[in-house]
């Protein structure tokens, strides 16, 4: 597949862009937000990522996977990054770019993240996970929630800020996980509850 994908992309096929950025946004910028301090700066790297891919579309080998691809532009993106960010390098950010250079996210590390989201998600009272799931999964408003539910716009947004405050509370490694379940949540096509 992914050699089809690279095929159709060096032809200039926009339907074909679209389908791997669906693909692989979510993973992208997974990797990305590891090496940068802001979502928004994970979110511009991420998108640099991908207008690198358009721009390069026609040099690419179809021989090579499309996440190889991906997460070599991706390393050299988050690069391009620090330099620009006048960061001065030190013995700790050495380390983060030998990581770069050998580090990836697998399918199976992203799985798992994806189950203990839905672990957590499952330990919210069921109340509580169904206007969540609402407003972050059907893009429901807090009003919409509201007469759905039978309850007012401020206690549909109390219930979300509690979630979210359980979410963070209870994920590891700086937050990492909670980080990541607002990102999935924000692209509700990449997660499914």
């Amino acid at each position: 597949m992914s050699s089809n994908l690279i095929l159709r992309l060096r032809e200039g096929d926009d339907s074909c862009f679209k389908e791997i950025y669906d693909l692989y946004h979510f993973k992208v910028f997974c990797f990305v937000k590891k090496y940068t301090a802001q979502l928004a700066d994970s979110e511009d790297v991420t998108q640099n990522v991908f207008i690198h891919l358009w721009k390069y579309r026609t040099k690419l080998d179809p021989n090579v996977e499309l996440e190889a691809i991906l997460f070599k532009s991706s390393k050299q993106e988050i690069s391009k990054w620090y330099k620009k960010q006048n960061r001065i390098f030190s013995v700790e950010n050495d380390q983060l770019i030998r990581e770069l250079d050998s580090s990836e996210e697998s399918d199976d590390s992203i799985d798992i993240k994806l189950e203990k989201i839905q672990y957590l998600l499952d330990q919210v009272p069921e109340k509580r996970r169904k206007i969540f799931n609402l407003h972050k999964f059907e893009d429901l408003s807090y009003k919409e929630i509201a007469a759905e539910m039978d309850m007012s716009p401020s206690a549909v947004a109390n219930q979300i800020s509690k979630t979210l405050q359980y979410l963070k509370k209870n994920s590891v490694k700086n937050h990492e996980l909670y980080w990541f379940a607002l990102f999935c949540m924000s692209q509700s096509d990449a997660f499914v509850c």
